[in-house]
Formats: C-alpha cells, sequence, structure tokens
C-alpha cells in the first residue's frame, strides 16, 4: 500500500468527529458526565447503568459507529467505583476498551466539594487489511499480513470542583503515550495511543421550581492532534425532560432531547449534522441512550461528617 493511500486511511479514521484521539467521541456526557471523567463517578447516583449507541454519517459506507456501556455506584458515601466499556469501528479499524474507575469525593466546605478520579484502562487497537488494495504489495507493514492489533495499558486522571449547581473538570483520560510496534520514518502513529487530556465546566440556573437552564463546556487536546471544544445548552423541565443545542468546532451543530421516565429509566437521542457539503449526503450522525438509575439519598442539612464519615 503506497503511503499516501495509508495516510488517507488513517485521517479518516481519526477525523475529528473521533476526536482525534483514538478516543471517540459520544455526547452522553450531557447528562452523564462520568462518561468524560472517573471524577464524577458515584457522584450523582447510588447506581446507574446506560447503553450508548452512535453512528456517524450514517449514508456513508465505514463511518463511524460506537457501542459504550456504562456503570457505576456509590459502595460507601464518599466513594464511587464503576467502570465502561466501548467497542468503535470506521472503515478499517476498530477499537476495543475496558475502564475501571474510582472516585473518591470530599466536602471542603458548605456546598464546596472536591472529587479525584483514577482509571485504569486496557485498549486494543485493530486494522483489518484483508480487503485492501495496494498498489505496492511489498510494503514492509502489510507483506503477509491480513491484519495489525495492538493491545495497550494506561492510565487515567480525573480532578472535580463542585459548587452548588457550578463543576469545574480537569481531567486526563490516558496520561501516558503508547509506542506503536510499527512505527518507523513512514509510519509514526499507525496504533500508537498519544497522550491527551480535557477541561469540562457546566452550571444550571434555577429559573423556577420546575425549569432549569443548563450550560456545557468541553474542550479536549491531543498531544499531537488538533483541539476541539464544544459548548451547549439544555433546557430542563422538573429535571424530568430536556431539550438542548450543541455546537462543536469544526462547525458541527447537534440537537439532543431526553426524558427520565418514572425516575429511573433515562433515554436521550441526539443528532448531529455539519455544515460542509458532504454532510449533505452523509445522513448526519445518530446517537441514543437507555439508561437506569437510582438516584443517592442526601441529607438536607448535610454536614462535612455526614459526607466523609
Amino acid at each position: 500500500m503506497s503511503k499516501h493511500i495509508f495516510v488517507f486511511l488513517l485521517v479518516f479514521v481519526f477525523s475529528a468527529d473521533l476526536l482525534s484521539q483514538q478516543l471517540p467521541i459520544t455526547d452522553n456526557y450531557l447528562f452523564n458526565p462520568s462518561s468524560i471523567s472517573p471524577a464524577f463517578t458515584g457522584k450523582y447516583y447510588k447506581f446507574q447503568s446506560i447503553l450508548t449507541y452512535r453512528h456517524e454519517s450514517t449514508n456513508i459506507a465505514g463511518a463511524p459507529i460506537v457501542g459504550n456501556f456504562i456503570i457505576d455506584g456509590i459502595p460507601h458515601k464518599n466513594m464511587g467505583i464503576g467502570g465502561n466499556i466501548i467497542l468503535s469501528k470506521a472503515g478499517i479499524y476498530r477499537n476495543f476498551t475496558v475502564n475501571l474507575n474510582y472516585a473518591y469525593h470530599l466536602q471542603i466546605a458548605k456546598e464546596h466539594f472536591l472529587s479525584f478520579g483514577i482509571n485504569a484502562a486496557l485498549y486494543q487497537n485493530y486494522l483489518d487489511l484483508s480487503d485492501i488494495i495496494t498498489r505496492n504489495q511489498d510494503d514492509p507493514l502489510i507483506a503477509g499480513n491480513t491484519s495489525l492489533s495492538e493491545t495497550y495499558f494506561n492510565a487515567g486522571l480525573g480532578f472535580l470542583y463542585s459548587w452548588k449547581d457550578f463543576n469545574f473538570c480537569i481531567s486526563f483520560p490516558l496520561l501516558f503515550n503508547n509506542r506503536s510496534l510499527y512505527a518507523d520514518n513512514d509510519y509514526q502513529h499507525v496504533l500508537a495511543m498519544d497522550r491527551n487530556w480535557l477541561v469540562y465546566a457546566n452550571y444550571t440556573l434555577n429559573f423556577h421550581a420546575d425549569w432549569k437552564l443548563q450550560f456545557d463546556m468541553l474542550f479536549r487536546q491531543n498531544q499531537y492532534s488538533p483541539w476541539t471544544i464544544d459548548v451547549s445548552a439544555l433546557v430542563k423541565f422538573r429535571d424530568n425532560y430536556w431539550l438542548g443545542l450543541l455546537y462543536r468546532k469544526t462547525s458541527i451543530i447537534g440537537v439532543t432531547a431526553g426524558a427520565t421516565i418514572i425516575d429511573r429509566i433515562i433515554i436521550n437521542y441526539n443528532f448531529e449534522f455539519s455544515g460542509f457539503a458532504m454532510d449533505g449526503v452523509g445522513g448526519g450522525t445518530h446517537e441514543i441512550s437507555l439508561g437506569y438509575r437510582i438516584f443517592r439519598e442526601i441529607p438536607k442539612n448535610l454536614q462535612i461528617k455526614d459526607y466523609v464519615r
């Protein structure tokens, strides 16, 4: 395979829609921020499990598809544990990820909290070369290979500050660079996992006992890729129904809507479209999430001893 063809495939696989970070994007952080940082694990819910399916550019063969199952809960009043499994594919690329998360939540003053989260992760990246048409059958990267696969272990950290309805989080989903066995002068980042970090903040305005307006901002940066940023706003009614808009750098606009059924079942749908001409035939991006939650019980007059004992 010529270098130019291979670079084209990599650009497609690690495009902006996949965050250019080998970590797939989903929008479910708008109602479940534990999907982007372990610091949120067990913060709001005694137990929750959420399944998300995302299909980008549905009219284009080989476009990215992501499946994400997350679960977390509270084994003790100031701790959270959980994990998630991610399956994603785009063209010839496949990824399988398993994360185990732990968080410790500490009240430092009245209505002021600090949360610390860590995660251990296993990543397996895979390239299917069986159907590739090449100009050079002797290319050393693919000679005698029908696939390439590498497995990595990595770790992440998250720090969260909360005050009333405001959250500010700094997180490092990948702390270390995993060097690919296939790296050489021509192929520097074929299957490598690169260090990255993110900053997330949200704030909720309470207009009425029934109505709220939530603002979210998410900035993400990969060591070797352009940064990206999301800004969004959600209108909530009684915390049971919500409708919102999202904008992502590179002219992506999203519409999200969701509901809580019988106080425990969560359903959310998100549709994204791009300002680029290709999206006219791409079919847009569809994401749907289904979950189950049990809210944690917090004393009305919470004191430090109630939270950390």
